[in-house]
């Protein structure tokens, strides 16, 4: 179930209610709305044995900003934390509809949104957040209501209204590396194949996947801190195999941990694991191990579980050449934004009968 984080932010004497989707741990500083999608210390953890970097996991990819306003403009106020070379951007939405996009250098520092409604009376935005930066809401302006910035003096226009859970929509989160993130969709967050399955599915997605990650265990653990969630994928193993020099024992050793950390908090949880997708990289230069040994690993593993609630979706069943990047043709594994399309699409005609 949904796990809802409310803020009010007070303008002209207006309550507007804007609520955090897809951010676990949003938190209100004198400066603005700050989104993580990790715990500090988790992301404190040495980087060889929480199994992913850090400072790409400080971005903020599947987090979405919702309010419901009758306003006609609207401008949004942003600071850049971080951003890397991969592009950054931002989906608003309108009634469910992808009204406009903004992309934005690495080098910002600032980022304001401005957009304008396509429809009269009252509609419910969303501002989906980039995959690969960090930024920080600072103040919402409407043409109804007026200008406000949060300010570091006085009192703060933010609060936390609630942690508890609250709201119906499902609650699917997907671990992964790259893939997963957002590799090859111009750093936009919506345009993620987890995102488009979330929107699928009618779920809300927190993507807990980072670039370069690999078999995460931490990560499994800290999804205590989720009450309850209805859907898990995972997709990783890349890395493991390419850039870790895993054999297919030691991947599937570390799964089987990660697994029994997810599971001994959510014991019915829905999990899905997908095997390594196509690759024009199909054997690893160090090792000579190859994708289709990790592959027969995970499958093993999956049986040998004996687990209901635990499915397998074959990597190579979902994807193709097809999927793989135009524009950088020497890619061998990231998935274009079509790509991401296509993945989605296989993925939820089989998950939806789960």
């Amino acid at each position: 179930m949904k796990k809802l984080l409310l803020f009010f932010i007070m303008l002209n004497g207006t309550c507007m209610a804007i609520e955090i989707s897809g951010i676990r741990y949003a938190t209100e500083t004198d400066e603005g709305i700050r989104f993580a999608r990790f715990r500090d210390d988790v992301l404190a953890m040495p980087s060889h044995q929480l199994g992913l970097n850090p400072k790409k996991a400080r971005n903020t990819s599947g987090g979405i900003i919702a309010f419901s306003s009758d306003a006609k403009e609207i401008t949004a106020d942003f600071e850049v934390l971080s951003a890397n070379y991969m592009g950054a951007g931002f989906g608003i939405f309108e009634n469910g509809e992808l009204i406009e996009e903004c992309k934005f250098n690495a080098k910002a520092k600032e980022v304001t949104l401005s957009f304008q409604s396509k429809y009269g009376g009252e509609s419910v935005f969303e501002i989906a957040l980039p995959s690969f930066a960090n930024v920080m809401l600072q103040g919402l302006e409407t043409n109804c209501i007026g200008a406000q910035r949060i300010a570091s003096e006085g009192p703060s226009f933010f609060q936390l209204l609630e942690k508890k859970k609250g709201g119906q929509s499902a609650c699917y989160v997907a671990l992964g590396d790259s893939i997963t993130h957002g590799v090859g969709q111009d750093g936009f967050g919506h345009k993620t194949w987890p995102f488009l399955l979330a929107r699928k599915l009618d779920m809300e997605l927190f993507n807990l996947a980072v670039g370069g990650g690999k078999v995460s265990v931490p990560v499994g653990e800290m999804l205590e801190d989720w009450k309850e969630i209805d859907l898990i994928t995972i997709l990783v193993g890349y890395n493991d195999l390419h850039f870790n020099d895993k054999n297919p024992q030691l991947y599937k050793a570390d799964y089987t941990r990660l697994l029994d950390a997810i599971r001994a908090n959510h014991p019915k949880t829905k999990i899905v694991c997908i095997s390594l997708l196509h690759t024009k990289k199909p054997v690893a230069q160090k090792t000579g191990h190859t994708v289709d040994e990790f592959r027969a690993a995970l499958e093993q593993l999956v049986a040998e579980r004996n687990d209901p609630d635990l499915m397998l979706i074959k990597g190579e069943t979902v994807s193709s050449e097809r999927n793989l990047r135009v524009d950088k043709p020497q890619d061998p594994v990231h998935l274009s934004i079509e790509g991401a399309e296509l993945l989605a699409h296989e993925l939820f005609k089989r998950i939806r009968v789960l």
